[in-house]
């Protein structure tokens, strides 16, 4: 049986491969190829499918027509090479063998490849295979020269479709090359590594756990990590599901959702507005919410999600709420934690609604 999509396809490429395994020791070499893969294994998730591994690549593919969006596809790129990057860093911490293979994991790195177009899925008995024209396009673009025409080694290197369809291309670079079978092919360049140090560059943890907290409240979505995440932070999305809100809008300094992020959200009873102070994506991210009734009174809150059994919990905290002095304000809190009660119960239930006609 052969269905044909559109969506988004994905090669995570480790570089170096060839020189590493053909200068080390492989009884070393491949346990450590074997942990920097399965590392990457473990990000691919819904809305994206794995597809199969290419000796030294995870290639994954999505076939949802509204998911993800160009923030959570950016954020399910950033996320490969994080844990690529951290898995290398502890391999490189935790040996004192000085053999080849060790010496040498350092010069291993991490390549994202991803392009957005048509392909055919073709269910094989237990298996599944895709195939098409943007399937090889995507594999044509692991032979790029962007690393010598660019300098940036550790890469996401997006397709002019792909850019596009994410619509967050104004943040990354412009590369072209003549591609064979396919002419010049337009594409753009982010620098994953850059993205990597500074996200985490003296960055202020603004996180709230149950019990630093005042109030908290709790939901379960059965709908997958990356989706749920998608709904809780994109302003197009949230307008859909929040009860009474009339619009969502976000400002990001940053040119995407990100700490410093400011969303407004038009209640029919009030304007709320908050600020993005923490953010780990899939994990948790975290607000400054002023108290509509006293703009001078602002409260913390955390948004903390839980992958189980395909399922996804969220547990949402808010803290003590203070003016800038520091001077607490017991009744923000109390009024804060009344209308949020019946809020979120109503969201939610609607949030759930908006998720099952998403799949």
């Amino acid at each position: 049986m052969t269905t044909t999509h559109t969506g988004y396809l994905l090669i995570a490429d480790i570089t170096g491969y060839t020189q590493f395994l053909t200068s080390s020791e492989m009884d070393h070499a491949n346990p450590i190829l074997q942990s920097l893969l399965g590392v990457l294994l473990e990000q691919v998730g819904d809305p994206l499918h794995f597809w199969k591994t290419e000796g030294d690549a995870v290639l994954a593919y999505s076939i949802r027509q509204d998911f993800p969006s160009g923030e959570t596809f950016l954020t399910i790129c950033e996320n490969l090479y994080n844990a690529f990057a951290l898995r290398r860093q502890d391999i490189i911490a935790n040996t004192t063998c000085n053999c080849n293979a060790c010496a040498n994991v350092s010069a291993l790195d991490l390549k994202i490849i991803a392009h957005h177009g048509q392909f055919d899925e073709i269910q094989m008995g237990p298996a599944k295979d895709i195939s098409g024209a943007d399937v090889i396009l995507v594999h044509r673009l692991t032979k790029t020269d962007v690393a010598e025409h660019t300098g940036i080694r550790s890469y996401a290197l997006f397709s002019e479709a792909a850019a596009d369809a994410m619509d967050i291309s104004e943040i990354m670079e412009p590369f072209s090359q003549d591609i064979e079978h396919f002419g010049e092919v337009r594409m753009k360049v982010y620098d994953l590594a850059k993205s990597w140090e500074r996200l985490r560059a003296k960055r202020q943890r603004h996180y709230l756990a149950e019990e630093d907290g005042v109030w908290t409240f709790r939901h379960h979505f059965n709908a997958p990590i990356g989706v749920v995440w998608e709904f809780l932070v994109a302003p197009e999305l949230k307008q859909n599901w929040m009860d009474r809100i009339k619009t969502v809008t976000v400002e990001n300094p940053q040119g995407r959702l990100a700490p410093g992020s400011n969303y407004h959200c038009a209640h029919e009873l009030a304007d709320f507005y908050y600020r993005v102070t923490d953010w780990e994506p899939f994990e948790y991210f975290s607000t400054r919410i002023q108290d509509p009734a006293r703009p001078h009174i602002s409260l913390p809150e955390t948004y903390h999600l839980t992958e189980i059994n395909g399922g996804t919990d969220l547990r949402y905290t808010f803290g003590e709420a203070t003016d800038v002095a520091g001077n607490r304000s017991e009744i923000s809190e109390q009024e804060a934690a009344a209308f949020l009660a019946e809020f979120w119960a109503a969201s939610f239930a609607e949030m759930d609604k908006k998720l099952d006609q998403s799949n």
